[in-house]
């Protein structure tokens, strides 16, 4: 039961909590990089209300560069370690 528990609760704690980070640090590095030409949604509410549909979404992009970019810094500290 207890395994269930912790379970369910890294699942929440995915969905939510990491998914926006990831999704809120690739945006905000497109319009860095951009320079304010690419423009994703910064708003939480936002970003948890969109319909999650199989097919790509127009939050994909942010989202895979944010999780690219925290691998990135996982790997850059294990290598400087």
């Amino acid at each position: 039961m207890f395994a269930l528990a912790a379970e369910l609760l890294f699942w929440v704690v995915w969905d939510f909590v990491l998914s926006f980070v990831f999704y809120f640090t690739g945006a905000l590095l497109l319009y860095c990089f951009s320079l304010g030409k690419i423009n994703y949604s910064l708003s939480p509410a936002r970003f948890l209300s969109r319909a999650r549909v199989r097919d790509r979404s127009e939050t994909d992009k942010p989202f895979l560069l944010g999780f690219v970019f925290y691998i990135s810094l996982f790997v850059l500290a294990i290598w400087m370690y």
